[in-house]
């Protein structure tokens, strides 16, 4: 019997059962099936994106439809929180804070506003606590390795990303904006480092959650901000504004992540095929939505002043290179053009050739 025909059937068991369909890893408040929550309803098609040329995988996660999971506490089309509180919210609306201080490529930031910015970076258990300690599991390295050791993170940077590239760009980009060295161009390294932080860490907190049940509900706030009805903020809000379908598949796959924790709720969930599922359809979408806020900086290459053009190429630089591992494995060719463009000084006088690559390579999330 399919997940549709069975959604009836269990939104009936479930009602005025507060715990019938929530991980036995714990539940907050937010994390309820039943009366309270509403019959499981497909969405209309007019409230979905225009998926272009784009087909769902057929593994993966939709609300509410005939497919092929089995029934579960996101069929509702919310996230169910695991925790009544998620911290990682805060670090979002962090982002969220700095970006009138720094991120507008048509002024430049005064000393003041970096150092204020940098203060709101560096709260107690706040930003930069988290992007010193970011490892991307999607990266290659040994079994075991810990980047918190000394000299780890230079050994393998592409894995131990955080401590080997992210912090150290943020934090010597924060030193020259206050030191009054091109603060646009500084402005923009911060920004896309950060979007680069938030695309790892949700590939991150996807796989701790095995251990960790808490974890979607980051892997869930890394990318939204803790948002709902499939808004977003921080790195949800650039895909959302560059890639509609994109960021709409990636909330496909976040509640995916957390249908899984559900069906699998030990304190070890064991159902990896599943998790590999759900994981798969979060990288593909939010990977197609970096590439695609990649592709508008560089729309915005020629359109203003000589400033702006290089703190775009500033961004383009940075949060492109969180592109050359799913580049390589996709198209080895692309991604060895794509990097030698990044590594001029100077953007190129026409980009069409870059955004025609990025593409052509992410077509469909």
């Amino acid at each position: 019997m399919t997940r549709f025909l069975l959604l009836g059937l269990v939104a009936a068991l479930a009602c005025g059962d507060d715990d019938s369909m929530m991980a036995d890893a714990g539940g907050g408040d937010d994390a309820r099936v039943g009366e309270d929550a509403g019959a499981c309803m497909p969405r209309p098609v007019a409230e979905r994106p225009d998926p272009g040329m784009c087909e769902a995988f057929a593994t993966d996660y939709a609300v509410c439809e005939d497919d092929a999971w089995a029934p579960c506490i996101s069929d509702f089309g919310t996230y169910a929180r695991i925790e009544p509180e998620i911290s990682t919210i805060a670090r979002v609306g962090a982002f969220e804070q700095i970006a009138p201080l720094l991120f507008d490529a048509e002024r430049d930031p005064s000393a003041d506003e970096f150092l204020m910015a940098r203060d709101l970076y560096q709260e107690e258990e706040g930003l930069d606590s988290r992007v010193a300690r970011r490892y991307d599991p999607r990266a290659d390295a040994p079994e075991g390795t810990d980047c918190t050791l000394d000299g780890v993170p230079a050994m393998f940077p592409d894995y131990c990303v955080g401590p080997a590239i992210l912090q150290p760009l943020i934090l010597d980009a924060f030193a020259a904006g206050m030191g009054g060295e091109t603060p646009r161009v500084q402005a923009a390294r911060i920004e896309a480092g950060l979007l680069w932080f938030l695309y790892a860490s949700v590939a991150k907190e996807s796989l701790t959650c095995t251990t960790k049940a808490k974890d979607c509900d980051s892997a869930y706030a890394y990318y939204t901000g803790g948002e709902t009805e499939r808004g977003g903020i921080g790195l949800a809000g650039r895909v959302m504004a560059a890639d509609p379908y994109a960021h709409d598949r990636a909330w496909d796959g976040i509640l995916g992540l957390r249908c899984w924790r559900d069906l699998d709720p030990g304190e070890t969930a064991t159902d990896l095929a599943l998790r590999e599922q759900a994981r798969d359809q979060i990288d593909r979408a939010t990977t197609d939505g970096v590439a695609a806020v990649v592709s508008a900086r560089l729309d915005e290459l020629g359109t203003g002043s000589a400033e702006a053009d290089a703190a775009h190429w500033a961004f383009v630089q940075v949060l492109g290179r969180a592109l050359f591992r799913p580049l390589g494995d996709r198209d080895a060719a692309a991604a060895t053009e794509f990097e030698t463009a990044l590594g001029e000084e100077t953007p190129p006088a026409d980009a069409s050739t870059l955004r025609t690559l990025l593409a052509n390579v992410f077509d469909c999330p």
